[in-house]
């Protein structure tokens, strides 16, 4: 048995003000000028309507990732999402946003000092991962995990600059975890697990495909089980990872940080203030939920 992901393996971040350049992946650029003065904006009757300031005057632009996120993916469905950095000054451009600027003029022929440029949201990070204990240990013998691969801190919503915690913290303790076992333990290889062999880049790219539409900002029961069947379907690894995404997204009804279902909108602590945890047999994936770690 392996255990293929966890943390909260249905949870995706799409970024705050993230938006994407056509297929390159600058989306935290683009969030970054959200953050520095950035204004989100659609059209509407005709004039520039900032729906983040409107429906959260205080913080506007800088609602959490998740908020903003599907904020955008509301209003894009009506009319095509703006974010104006025309009003940053040059000095922050310059020291902040030249990549951006460049990127954006390169890709785009767009000058954000002039012009706005359409965003959309983005993936932008996987709270999920291999499941370890507080040391970095997974399930499997002297296998140990750190960074993004993992699922440790960061719950249903990780807090943006916090990714770093996982890299260097998390590679720290997870270093030190193995130095400290290196001379007690059997150092023999982990029992050798059947996976399925590679996946063929036809059906790596249909499985991008119905992950995009069923893993988005927003998810209902309806297409998590289409995209169940059709994932079904495909063969090889990756498949495996994204049925464990989709059928812990399916079993987690409620609605928690960066996990919306549609059909169950609220949180639910009773049931589900909890880890999902996904689990290969080597036949099928079984879901489960284990309690959260009471804080010491």
């Amino acid at each position: 048995m392996w255990y293929l992901a966890c943390g909260i393996s249905d949870h995706l971040t799409y970024g705050a003000a993230v938006g994407y350049i056509a297929k390159w992946d600058r989306a935290d650029q683009i969030r970054v000028g959200g953050q520095e003065g950035g204004r989100l904006f659609a059209m509407k009757d005709g004039k520039q309507w900032y729906f983040m300031e409107e429906k959260y005057p205080e913080l506007g632009n800088l609602m959490p990732r998740d908020i903003t996120a599907r904020e955008i993916w509301k209003v894009s469905h009506e009319s095509e999402v703006f974010l104006d950095m025309t009003e940053i000054s040059e000095e922050i451009i310059s020291n902040k946003l030249s990549g951006l600027a460049d990127d954006c003029m390169t890709y785009l022929h767009k000058d954000i000092r002039k012009e706005p440029v359409s965003v959309l949201p983005g993936i932008h990070y996987f709270m999920g991962g291999i499941l370890v204990d507080e040391q970095h240990r997974t399930p499997i013998q002297n296998l140990y995990a750190a960074g993004e691969c993992c699922a440790q801190y960061h719950g249903a919503n990780r807090l943006g600059g916090n990714s770093l915690l996982g890299a260097l913290y998390g590679g720290r303790v997870a270093a030190k975890s193995a130095c400290e076992q290196a001379d007690v333990v059997d150092l023999s290889c982990a029992t050798q697990i059947d996976f399925p062999p590679a996946s063929q880049i036809s059906e790596i790219k249909q499985l991008n495909k119905v992950m995009q539409e069923t893993m988005g900002v927003v998810r209902n029961e309806n297409t998590l089980l289409n995209g169940i069947q059709t994932v079904q379907a495909l063969t090889g690894n990756l498949p495996l990872l994204g049925m464990a995404v989709l059928k812990s997204a399916l079993a987690r009804k409620e609605s928690r940080g960066a996990h919306w279902r549609e059909d169950y909108p609220k949180s639910n602590d009773d049931d589900y203030l909890k880890t999902t945890v996904a689990r290969f047999d080597g036949k099928q994936i079984q879901i489960s939920f284990v309690p959260v770690p009471e804080r010491r």
